[in-house]
């Protein structure tokens, strides 16, 4: 009986490690190039009240940008453009010349494609001469749309995956790891990660277009799949050719270091190249290493020197992690030059967890009695404690992104609203009411009534067939009536409302329905 619950429990722990480290590693994906083109400025500004009309309107982000399909364009209240000519792209400027405008509200769409490949829709209002109404300020959504999570889903199993990969080829050449799980594990990423990126790749075309395609970004993005694809060809027709494919994955782990936030910065580039080979040691071989430690069929002097070479290359890893992550930071935060914001106290505190899990394991490694497996697994496991902070902090990066806190760059948004719809479905299903007074085209009181007191946030998007795809994304606060907030509808006619209600800090519920704007 001791015997099977032994047994027991060494099933169990093999069951709970590997999920648990696949959703760690997902979390620990180097977060310094995934932040998106953030607009710096806008002409004329979103709400803006102009005397005359503009000879031309023009958007300035952070970074180069390039056009996706629909471009910048300025949409009358009839729903023609008022373009003439092209945009013109000017570095990280796009310039569209427009006709004169008469008197009225006008509403500007952008779809532009920012240097991590990433297609940024936006749009704003502005008044010419007396139209009516107000400037009002504005931000995104209060979560991030279904189609965003899809592409931040399969993009980050798409990087978990280069990690992994990568990391297996480096304990299999390394660290003496060469068991027939981690070949299992190596073979079993690497189809999921040609999957992954796959799909990533057929995403990002469906919404650029093909201006997406000659981003250097697209192009890394092919060439990862490519070395994606002979990897796996060469484990399974060759596979006595271990080298060679364990170079292929590392190569394609160092593609990300190309294109993204790093173009046009070769020292951005070895920063983050070298961040991402300590990543891929620490991090990316930390799944080979748990199923050498937890395999009953390794003996311990075939254990032993697998974990003891991980132990010594990993401890090397962090220093090179802690200075490579460091630089980068810098360089992607132009060297501090907005303060001491959110994101780099984040990159400290991530710094000196780093730090602290290098010291431990160094002394941890001298301290360990020779052969005994049951103390390389706890060293293991409080690692991977360690690595669970550094997960939190690596997450909270993505959020805040390396600009935050940068002068103008505070959002933009527009607006706009009447009507009754279901939010939610199922048994957690209620009925709101949106209401827009006076309901005609210029500004607008919004209110959403009806919500429950326990939400966290609402938030709603306007569309409008003239908008082609660009919602009006109106946040809302509450008050004694319920979510209030205010919209400019530029456009008569139909309109569709989305509210978005932040039900808890993971649930998202949703109602639409459609209305009509007078004159």
């Amino acid at each position: 009986m001791s015997r099977g619950r032994l047994v027991a429990g060494e099933r169990m722990r093999r069951l709970l490690v590997t999920p648990f480290l696949v959703v760690l590693l997902l979390l620990l994906i180097p977060a310094g190039t995934s932040a998106h083109a953030a607009l710096v400025a806008l002409d004329p500004v979103d709400g803006a009240r102009l005397p005359a009309s503009p000879t031309s309107v023009s958007l300035t982000f952070n970074e180069n940008v390039s056009l996706a399909p629909g471009g910048l364009r300025v949409i009358r209240p009839d729903g023609s453009l008022a373009d003439v000519g092209d945009n013109v792209v000017t570095g990280a400027t796009v310039t569209q010349v427009i006709a004169p405008l008469d008197p009225g509200w006008y509403l500007m769409a952008w779809s532009i494609i920012s240097a991590d490949g990433h297609v940024v829709h936006g749009s704003a209002t502005f008044e010419v001469g007396d139209a009516g109404g107000a400037a009002r300020p504005g931000t995104g959504s209060v979560l991030p749309s279904p189609f965003e999570v899809l592409l931040w889903l399969v993009r980050g199993l798409a990087d978990l995956a280069s990690l992994v990969v990568a990391g297996a080829g480096m304990a299999w050449l390394l660290m003496g790891a060469r068991t027939a799980r981690v070949r299992r594990l190596w073979l079993g990423v690497l189809a999921i990660g040609l999957g992954a990126l796959g799909t990533w790749l057929v995403i990002e075309i469906i919404d650029g277009g093909d201006a997406w395609l000659s981003t250097e970004y697209s192009l890394s993005g092919w060439l990862r799949l490519g070395l994606f694809a002979l990897s796996l060809a060469v484990l399974l027709v060759r596979p006595a050719r271990e080298r060679a494919a364990a170079f292929a994955s590392l190569a394609a782990v160092l593609t990300l270091a190309w294109g993204g936030h790093a173009t046009g910065s070769p020292l951005t580039s070895v920063t983050q190249a070298i961040h991402l080979f300590a990543g891929v040691t620490w991090m990316g071989a930390a799944p080979a290493l748990a199923l050498v430690l937890w395999d009953r069929g390794v003996p311990d002097d075939a254990a032993m020197p697998v974990v003891r070479s991980f132990s010594r290359i990993a401890t090397v890893a962090l220093f090179v992690l802690i200075a490579a992550g460091s630089a980068t930071a810098l360089l992607l935060t132009n060297g501090l030059d907005a303060g001491i914001t959110i994101y780099v106290l984040i990159v400290l505190g991530k710094l000196g967890v780093v730090g602290g899990a290098a010291l431990m394991g160094a002394w941890g490694r001298r301290k360990l009695p020779t052969g005994d497996r049951r103390h390389y697994r706890r060293l293991f496991l409080t690692d991977a404690a360690l690595l669970v902070v550094v997960a939190l902090l690596s997450s909270a990066l993505t959020l805040v992104g390396p600009h935050e806190g940068h002068a103008g760059h505070e959002g933009h948004v527009l607006t706009s609203p009447r009507c009754s719809m279901v939010v939610g479905q199922g048994d957690g299903a209620f009925g709101a009411a949106f209401v827009v007074d006076p309901g005609t085209a210029g500004s607008n009181d919004v209110l959403v009534s009806g919500v429950p007191a326990t939400v966290q946030g609402v938030s709603v998007e306007l569309l409008h067939p003239y908008a082609d795809g660009s919602p009006v994304s109106v946040p809302l606060t509450a008050s004694h009536h319920g979510w209030e907030g205010t919209a400019v509808l530029p456009f008569t006619g139909r309109w569709t409302v989305t509210a978005l209600v932040r039900v808890d800090t993971f649930t998202e519920a949703r109602g639409s329905c459609a209305f009509d704007v007078t004159p």
